[in-house]
């Protein structure tokens, strides 16, 4: 049955595969234009008659990488784009005579630095969960760079509006996924990236509480800006846009993204747009939140990789460079100097470039904030944690020359895991598809848990996956004791 009864209206999906039906750009939020740019979500307007949805909504206005990229093309992009997606088995679904279901449900929040991307990314349609482990997906687009994250002075709340689109379409998949066969008292939130540190969000948001069962983070932790880096960005932005925040929407869609593009492009953009601990959606640091116990009894599966910044380093060859300038500017000449000295020693057989921009940066972007995390939720609820060490799965498959010409070099690297989860495959891609499907459905991925006594995580690795009792100790010695609020790792011109 592909007509679904939503609160807003019927929708019409399709049987994209062999029993599996999936229904594309529903709105779950009014569009976020005119007088609600920059203010958060509000409920979508209930339309009669069946709505067709069978192609992808707008993405979020966003930098358009299509002219480096032999993709399929990607939907128009729009700040009409608050929309998301579902896919089910068709066993799944109510025929009418009532629910059907009842079946576990994976919300999925894409990654992009929070300035790209749209729901489907990676996870594609979900189809290989929904006949792997009978799961039900959703995923869904949100709204992007300064349309997402822009602290406008004056307005409350302010700079998390894309973490305030979340939560709405969070809140939709609880009111709804019934009627498509999911539990809405069985959905594990995961995400990938600027996704993972969004799931760290919610966790710790008041908004969420008793929506989510589960939680997953692929290179998420946590990484939102202070009260000083939200004013310099938005100074930086409206001097470019050349108005007044009174006056911001008023301005055309483009000017605004151009204005956008003018403060940073990427990748010297990544790491600038992210949410702020805004009084409402975020009301304390996340990690702090969660420390509180602010997610209590959610189990959460949180992986890193062992290169994660492997990929940065190919975006933007100059990465390596900036590792000294950011360690001094947190922690000041003297430590920087003994903090690179430990990991010299720690990695002898790894050269300047790969120390600096690799190593290290791995560890104060991911791994240390992911350590973090860890132990702050493991005294509320079961933790597990991981690492992915493979080869960059779906690269085999990716049209674009540019990218799969480096599969060689990006072993481990940030966001290699994703292609993997979603499709699975052969190698440690079918371990961390059944990992993660067992997570979602059993609540448990099938190695030790994680607690600050016991460290074990699991590695996925080419020739073996196995757990291993401590392997990020390293990073935990080095960066013992040190507080630090995460910048930029570019420097960008007229932002602190």
């Amino acid at each position: 049955m592909t007509v679904t009864q939503t609160a807003y209206g019927k929708v019409r999906g399709a049987e994209i595969a062999d029993g599996v039906l999936a229904w594309r750009g529903i709105p779950y939020a009014a569009p976020p234009t005119g007088e609600l740019r920059l203010r958060p979500p509000r409920p979508p307007e209930p339309w009669s008659g069946t709505r067709d949805a069978l192609g992808y909504g707008n993405r979020s206005l966003q930098p358009d990488l299509a002219t480096v990229s032999s993709g399929p093309p990607q939907p128009p992009m729009a700040e009409d784009c608050l929309y998301l997606n579902v896919t089910a088995p068709a066993g799944a679904v109510s025929t009418g005579a009532g629910p059907a279901g009842g079946r576990p449900v994976l919300l999925w929040i894409h990654g992009g630095g929070f300035e790209m991307g749209h729901g489907p990314d990676q996870a594609e349609d979900g189809a290989a969960f929904a006949r792997s482990h009978g799961l039900v997906v959703v995923t869904f687009n949100y709204r992007l760079g300064a349309l997402g994250f822009l602290d406008v002075p004056g307005e409350r709340p302010t700079g998390s509006l894309g973490l305030h689109d979340q939560v709405a379409a969070l809140r939709w998949t609880w009111d709804n996924i019934a009627a498509f066969g999911g539990d809405p008292g069985q959905v594990t939130v995961y995400g990938l990236s600027a996704g993972g540190k969004s799931v760290t969000n919610l966790l710790a948001s008041p908004l969420t509480k008793g929506l989510i069962r589960r939680a997953a983070e692929s290179s998420g932790g946590d990484h939102v800006k202070d009260h000083a880096q939200a004013a310099s960005i938005a100074a930086r932005f409206f001097g470019v846009l050349g108005t007044t925040p009174e006056r911001v929407r008023s301005v055309s869609a483009a000017d605004f993204l151009a204005a956008q593009l003018a403060v940073a492009e990427p990748p010297r953009s990544t790491w600038l747009w992210r949410p702020s601990v805004d009084g409402v959606a975020l009301t304390a640091a996340p990690v702090a939140a969660i420390a509180g116990g602010a997610a209590a009894g959610v189990p959460l599966l949180l992986q890193t990789c062992a290169r994660e910044t492997a990929l940065y380093q190919q975006l933007g060859p100059d990465a390596a460079d900036q590792a000294d300038g950011v360690l001094t500017g947190y922690f000041g000449a003297e430590r920087a100097a003994a903090m690179l000295a430990s990991y010299a020693a720690a990695y002898p057989q790894l050269d300047e470039t790969v120390l600096r921009g690799v190593a290290l940066m791995s560890d104060e972007r991911y791994v240390v904030r992911t350590e973090r995390l860890a132990d702050a939720h493991a005294a509320h609820a079961p933790v597990w944690r991981s690492r992915y060490d493979g080869p960059y799965t779906g690269i085999e498959d990716d049209p674009d020359p540019q990218f799969a010409q480096y599969a060689g070099v990006l072993g481990g690297a940030h966001g290699g895991d994703g292609a993997g989860i979603w499709r699975g495959g052969h190698g440690p891609a079918a371990e961390l598809h059944d990992a993660w499907g067992a997570f979602a459905t059993q609540g448990d991925p099938g190695w030790p848990r994680y607690a600050a006594g016991a460290r074990p995580a699991m590695i996925f690795a080419a020739e073996a996956s196995a757990v291993s009792k401590d392997p990020f100790a390293h990073a935990r010695r080095a960066w013992n004791g040190l507080d630090w609020q995460p910048g930029t790792w570019w420097p960008v011109a007229g932002v602190s």
